[in-house]
């Protein structure tokens, strides 16, 4: 049996004390106490050293019925921070989150990809503004993580799949040389699943499918996002729809991506803005497209949800632009292709935040720091 030492004890009571300010964001010494059955003494002790730490601060009091009010303990969300960059062909935009995930800064600039070193001097000045702007020392960052097109390694450093910014094989290694803290990539399907499962605690199993300007997707499987043996689950995107159809980037013909991606719902030149404001003022052209992507779509989300039987979330550019006839109209077109039909609609929205890849990009690292106080 392994033998748990003083300094065992006194780093768990540390935690504890640390997760409870931070889950119930203002409470009294004596409830940490009665909560997480510790004496006064030894709450006091944890109370100073995160104080000292400047984990925590004192807000105020605590209203009280008898007796003196209590002094309110409170989490400082700005005690560390952590930036994400969402990385397009031809944009960048930075974010900085605080320890609650709140978007406390923000840059967006045109930058056209590439892989000279000009490019990854400008996204790293990029980050480093975009952080003065927060106020948040080099000190205080947790790291920052890039929110790319592509599959990415387990450790987040190096792009094993970049078609889409023909970036295959690139390294953290050009931007960590720019930046005095940690560098991760994150796949986009996965930032924006993370956010997802940031912002909902309580989701255990589910599909992402993300309806972008290119296809991406995430499986989350009790609590956490499955990545599979070489990195590969989740790609939706690639699963072939038509036999010897349409051409994808991948160089495949008749994959999803070619009839269920922003891209393929849109003519050139035209944004989702033009093309719903047109479907909602009743454009029998675009009500036609609409039709036929909607089609394609549920075959589509047919074929993922007779492989897992789950809540199916549906996110990226074209989410926000749905509404709930959208929704009832795809779980229809859904239960006249499947073999098992079902009453309740499995087709949800994800979450509709401009930086939702940005913010998801950074996530990582503000877990793994909560994970370690």
């Amino acid at each position: 049996m392994e033998k748990i030492s003083m300094n065992d004890i006194r780093k768990k009571n540390y935690s504890d004390v640390y997760r409870l300010i931070y889950q119930e964001r203002r409470i009294s010494k004596s409830q940490i106490a009665s909560v997480l059955q510790m004496s006064l003494p030894t709450v006091t002790q944890h109370l100073t050293v995160l104080e000292e730490e400047g984990l925590i601060e004192k807000q105020g009091q605590l209203a009280s019925g008898i007796g003196r009010k209590a002094a309110a303990y409170a989490p400082r969300a700005s005690a560390r921070a952590a930036a994400g960059v969402e990385v397009l062909p031809e944009r960048v935009t930075a974010v900085v989150i605080d320890l609650y995930g709140t978007v406390i800064a923000k840059k967006e600039r045109p930058l056209t990809f590439s892989q000279g070193d000009a490019y990854f001097s400008d996204i790293s000045a990029l980050i480093q503004d975009v952080l003065e702007n927060a106020g948040v020392s080099n000190e205080a960052i947790l790291g920052a993580g890039l929110g790319m097109q592509g599959l990415v390694s387990e450790n987040g450093h190096e792009m094993l799949y970049g078609k889409i910014l023909d970036c295959t094989g690139l390294t953290v290694k050009p931007v960590e040389k720019h930046l005095p803290y940690p560098i991760r990539f994150v796949h986009d399907a996965e930032c924006a699943a993370g956010l997802e499962l940031w912002m909902h605690p309580e989701l255990t199993d589910a599909v992402y499918l993300s309806l972008g300007e290119h296809l991406g997707g995430a499986i989350i499987s009790n609590g956490k996002i499955q990545r599979g043996r070489t990195g590969r689950t989740g790609t939706f995107e690639h699963m072939t729809l038509v036999k010897e159809g349409r051409q994808c980037y991948c160089g495949k013909l008749g994959c999803v991506e070619r009839y269920c991606s922003a891209d393929a719902l849109l003519h050139s030149g035209e944004t989702l803005s033009d093309f719903f404001r047109l479907l909602r003022e009743g454009s029998a052209g675009h009500s036609a497209r609409w039709a036929e992507y909607i089609d394609w779509l549920a075959i589509a989300l047919n074929n993922i949800h007779m492989v897992l039987d789950s809540v199916i979330i549906l996110g990226g550019h074209i989410a926000p632009y749905l509404t709930q006839d959208d929704l009832d109209r795809l779980f229809a077109a859904v239960q006249t292709r499947t073999a098992f039909p079902e009453s309740e609609n499995f087709l949800r929205l994800g979450a509709q935040e401009d930086d939702i890849i940005a913010a998801g990009a950074a996530i990582p690292f503000v877990r793994s720091f909560l994970d370690s106080v």
